[in-house]
């Protein structure tokens, strides 16, 4: 097997991420009253979103599009996302 081949990182919660990450919506693990929800919120599948407060113990605000939505705690442990790297306007890294 190769060993130069990269993995994909494993998919983390949003209630994982730190604020101001950006990240893809992979998969909503809740049940189908939770999904039909976010979606009328404009969180679904290949969303993007970022992470502008928390999140913490009471839960966490996304920026979803041109909204900024809260979501409880119970409900950032069950959207599944991928972090998206950006660059830092300061540095020019990527964060």
């Amino acid at each position: 097997m190769n060993s130069s081949i990269i993995s994909p990182p494993e998919p983390l919660f949003i209630g994982d991420l730190r604020p101001g990450d950006h990240a893809r919506v992979l998969e909503i693990t809740g049940g189908k009253i939770m999904q039909q929800r976010l979606g009328m919120l404009g969180i679904r599948r290949d969303t993007l979103v970022r992470v502008v407060h928390g999140p913490g113990k009471r839960g966490a605000v996304l920026q979803v599009g041109g909204a900024r939505v809260a979501l409880g705690w119970g409900v950032i442990q069950r959207v599944r996302v991928a972090i998206i790297p950006t660059e830092s306007p300061h540095t020019g890294e990527k964060t």
